[in-house]
């Protein structure tokens, strides 16, 4: 049985700062239009967000999905996807937890991805399957995230490499 969001969202915490236009339209688009529908938090109306079963996202990580527009997260099923508390990102940032084989298109290959505490996606990041990244990481804008990273750096680029250690 699906449970669906009925409470007060103008009243939880990690809402208030959000406009109460955009909570409004999130949640038209969300309940009556059906897009988004398993997802029991507000999600941008112009992302999606698939494999909710398969997912353990921190409170920051829900916030950001309210307000960073065009998102794409998905999580096949026989993958996990991990985002730690205080794990914020912008627009466009694409996750998925799988990915083609390299020769034969039919077949995926299916892989966790963990992204630790107090991490920051820039504009534009994609996060492909098998990716381990530490806590305290910041992703540049536009970087292919393709291979795992430390605790405490900041990596950029296509694919991406660090390009700072803190």
């Amino acid at each position: 049985m699906r449970r669906y969001l009925y409470v007060n969202i103008w009243k939880l915490p990690y809402y208030v700062h959000i406009p109460q236009g955009l909570l409004l339209l999130n949640w038209i688009v969300q309940r009556v239009f059906k897009v988004n529908v398993q997802v029991p938090f507000s999600v941008h109306y112009t992302s999606k967000v698939q494999g909710i079963e398969q997912m353990e996202l921190g409170e920051k990580a829900k916030l950001s999905l309210a307000i960073a527009g065009g998102a794409f997260i998905k999580a096949f099923e026989g993958s996990r996807l991990k985002i730690g508390e205080e794990t914020i990102f912008a627009n466009n940032v694409t996750i998925h937890t799988a990915n083609h084989d390299l020769l034969d298109r039919s077949k995926f290959h299916m892989a966790d991805i963990t992204i630790g505490r107090n991490c920051w996606l820039g504009s534009g990041v994609t996060v492909l399957s098998g990716v381990n990244l530490g806590d305290n990481v910041t992703v540049g804008a536009n970087s292919v995230v393709t291979k795992n990273f430390p605790s405490n750096c900041v990596i950029a680029g296509c694919p991406a490499e660090i390009i700072k250690s803190l």
